[in-house]
């Protein structure tokens, strides 16, 4: 395959210098003779007019630019100014609301809100299905939160929420005709929603902290001192399959932080007219005024790659970053309504606009070789008419050429450059032309090539199916071995590796705050004299009915280990519906429950004792944590055995 693949990269120039000779020995000596006659006349007046109209439509095109630009940034910067106008509105109406003796009381506070099984406050689901209050108010799309860190009983947090309430009701109708939601958050971890296709105040999460996320973090005091609203950065939206970005002004009163109103501005339509709305010839992209590229039509990879925040610093296109820095010198960074800056290294010019809000860059590149071309095309006509016998004859020579000669040789060419890149299959497809159908040597080649590359390309696939399969039966092979590894053979529960890999990730999770875990260690009491009096196949026995039980006992989110010998051990993650306790007294009755005959313990059957610790700050490694689970095994031990000790 190695030679075919070098023979054919070596066919690919080969077949080019053929048809380059080709068109030396005939195009080149028929048509440079006729056109070299009449472009000695043309020269002359092709040259005066190349340079007055070049200057012409050089002034003409830019001014079309500049215009269009123009335009195209007020009408994108629309939907910034009218989130600003609806917030604007938002926050005067609740300050004068607010400062009002209107009166708010729990009762009113509870009518719109109850508090859920997780001590999370939600707002009551009627009013996001639609109901009449008793204010008169029709509620409908609303929804609100109040995380359960978060208490209620401040009245005046009370008389905030209902207030925001009420003007979503009122103005969230109108202000949602081109926005998907509008909210309002709050300092104390709650939020208000109008947004009637998402019930986000239902589902979220009861301990949300949302006041310690970024975007809404950002209006605090500390974070935000000169009280400024804030647009967030370009981001995508799963749920919705959108890219947004949020706009929010905190608002306060006599220096104390009540509420910030918001939208989600949906920007998918200004993307797509990015690429679909662009002069022509041009192409559009946007910056972000600190360096930041927003949104670019290229998109190599994937098809939303070169959409959102990238750093200039971390793309690998130069041509990117000149036009950045290019602007950024040009404008001394405010461009303003609209600025043209030329880009000499790109032979470019650049029509600048800085948008409404977010304090994005609108840039529309054009390429300068356009200029030239339709100065060039101007120029074209002054020649036409001189030359117009001249185009007829070479026309028919051209035709007569390319049909007969020029053409095929061209597609025998494109089909050798194909399969010297490995690419039989556009060959064998049929998808590249061939002149299979001239009776000829060339249609001979045609055919030949074409059997080369059905036959290679068959072999290929079948070459790439027997890897595949093969590569899927080694990763089937690969991850039982892995699962296997995990497994004691004799009793079908995880073994001491597994254990040893579970404790150092729960306790690495543990100290980095993330939660905590109970460690359960179990001994068979007086294993070795059972052992010792019915045999070792009675032992395995009463060791697999032991970690059968504590198996079945466990809760759905706990583990059950071979620690060594008849040794077992437990990891309890947390969990308030079942408390560790329970369950671990639920494991010393299961076993106790099997009833296992065992004269000559003091029991009369075979039990087990058993120590349970929990993870605390203090534990500075594993073997801490293993340490004190042993000991309260031991002391189980020494106060009689078949016991649980929990306590130190």
């Amino acid at each position: 395959m190695d030679h075919t693949r070098r023979t054919n990269k070596q066919a690919g120039p080969a077949m080019a210098r053929v048809r380059t000779s080709y068109s030396r020995s005939l195009m080149r000596s028929v048509l440079l003779r006729i056109v070299l006659a009449a472009s000695l006349v043309v020269a002359a007046l092709t040259a005066l007019a190349y340079t007055f109209i070049h200057t012409e439509t050089q002034r003409r095109l830019l001014d079309n630019l500049r215009d269009w630009v123009v335009e195209r940034a007020h009408n994108d910067s629309v939907i910034f100014e009218l989130a600003q106008e609806n917030l604007a509105r938002f926050s005067d109406e609740f300050l004068r609301l607010y400062t009002s003796e209107t009166s708010v009381d729990e009762g009113d506070f509870w009518s719109y809100y109850q508090t859920d099984q997780d001590n999370a406050v939600r707002m009551r689901r009627a009013f996001y299905d639609g109901v009449y209050a008793e204010d008169g108010l029709y509620y409908q799309g609303l929804t609100s939160f109040v995380g359960n860190n978060q208490p209620v009983d401040d009245p005046d947090l009370q008389r905030r929420l209902v207030m925001s309430v009420r003007l979503l009701a009122q103005l969230g109708p109108a202000m949602i005709n081109r926005f998907e939601n509008v909210h309002v958050t709050f300092p104390e971890n709650a939020i208000a929603l109008y947004a009637p296709g998402t019930p986000w105040g239902l589902e979220a999460e009861p301990d949300l902290p949302m006041n310690e996320l970024g975007v809404i973090r950002s209006m605090r005091q500390s974070e935000n001192p000169d009280r400024t609203p804030g647009w967030s950065g370009l981001y995508f939206d799963e749920t919705a399959g959108e890219w947004a970005l949020t706009y929010q002004v905190p608002l306060d009163l006599d220096g104390r932080h009540l509420i910030n109103p918001s939208h989600d501005v949906s920007l998918t339509a200004l993307m797509e007219r990015l690429v679909t709305d662009t002069p022509e010839g041009g192409y559009n992209l946007i910056f972000r005024n600190d360096g930041y590229l927003i949104a670019h039509p290229a998109e190599p990879a994937s098809d939303r790659r070169w959409v959102g925040q990238m750093s200039l610093a971390n793309i690998d296109d130069p041509a990117v970053v000149r036009m950045y820095e290019r602007i950024a010198e040009a404008t001394g960074g405010n461009p303003g309504a609209v600025s043209l800056v030329q880009n000499p290294e790109d032979d470019t010019w650049l029509a600048v606009s800085e948008l409404s809000g977010p304090g994005w860059w609108f840039v529309s590149v054009y390429p300068d070789s356009l200029i030239r071309a339709s100065a060039s095309q101007a120029a074209v006509a002054v020649m036409v008419t001189g030359v117009v016998l001249l185009l007829l004859l070479i026309a028919i020579i051209v035709v007569i050429i390319r049909r007969d000669a020029e053409r095929p040789l061209a597609q025998l060419r494109d089909a050798a450059q194909r399969i010297g890149c490995g690419d039989y299959a556009s060959v064998a497809d049929g998808r590249v032309n061939l002149p299979r159908g001239l009776k000829n040597e060339v249609g001979l080649l045609a055919n030949t090539f074409y059997d080369m590359a059905v036959s290679i390309r068959d072999s290929q696939a079948t070459l790439e199916r027997i890897v595949a399969e093969r590569t899927r039966e080694l990763q089937a092979a690969n991850s039982d071995l892995r699962e296997l590894s995990l497994l004691d053979g004799l009793l079908g529960i995880h073994n001491r590796r597994a254990f040893d890999r579970d404790l150092a990730r729960v306790f690495r999770e543990a100290s980095a705050g993330h939660g905590d875990f109970h460690l359960m260690l179990i001994d068979v009491d007086h294993f070795k004299l059972f052992n010792d009096s019915y045999g070792h196949a009675e032992g395995d026995q009463v060791l697999r009915q032991i970690a059968s039980v504590i198996s079945a006992s466990i809760r759905q989110e706990d583990r059950v280990y071979r620690y060594g010998g008849e040794e077992l051990a437990v990891l309890f993650n947390r969990s308030e519906a079942d408390p560790v306790d329970s369950a671990a007294e639920r494991i010393m009755g299961a076993v106790r429950g099997l009833a296992i005959a065992f004269p000559e313990s003091v029991h009369g059957v075979v039990t087990v004792s058993a120590g349970l610790m929990r993870w605390q700050a203090g534990h500075d490694s594993v073997n801490d944590v293993i340490a004190e689970a042993d000991s309260r095994l031991y002391a189980s031990k020494h106060h009689g055995r078949n016991c649980l000790t929990i306590g130190p």
